[in-house]
């Protein structure tokens, strides 16, 4: 559940994570994926024919293509092997425990939030190349109430 290195929202997927988005995504949403692409590059194709620009015709391949990335990316988000942050926070001699990972004294900041609209949650201690630990999205308000109640000092910063 603890990644060593922030993931940011424009970072390349992986390829394994795109092979899960297109296991995940339902018969009905493949065939829309697809017909959306083909009906994407088609138009490209004809405005090309039709103008010559070539511009546009590199625009809207990349505009397909990153679209349907995105779309496998969020479909293949590995909901079901997230764990629960609630059963890895625990507070001993007033030091707050992730896991087997003490809070240092000196973290002022915590960033909470989502990934995106679907889940999942993340909190991240804020400096750069920080801890993050990602959970399920259905705990995110309990995480927050456990720094406010246990680490007051702590300011949360909602993403």
């Amino acid at each position: 559940m603890q990644k060593p290195q922030i993931l940011w929202r424009n970072q390349t997927p992986s390829r394994s994570s795109l092979k899960r988005g297109w296991k995940n995504l339902s018969r009905n949403g493949k065939l829309w994926l697809m017909l959306g692409n083909l009906i994407c590059m088609s138009l490209m194709l004809y405005n090309y024919n039709a103008q010559g620009s070539v511009l546009s015709l590199v625009v809207g391949i990349y505009t397909a293509l990153y679209i349907t990335i995105l779309v496998l990316q969020a479909k293949g988000a590995p909901k079901e092997e997230l764990g629960s942050l609630m059963n890895e926070l625990k507070v001993e001699n007033n030091t707050i425990w992730i896991g087997d990972y003490q809070l240092p004294d000196t973290v002022r900041k915590v960033v909470i939030g989502r990934m995106d609209i679907q889940g999942p949650a993340f909190l991240q201690l804020a400096w750069n190349q920080g801890h993050q630990w990602i959970f399920q999205l259905d705990e995110l308000q309990q995480v927050r109430h456990f720094f406010r109640q246990h680490a007051p000092q702590i300011e949360i910063v909602n993403e």
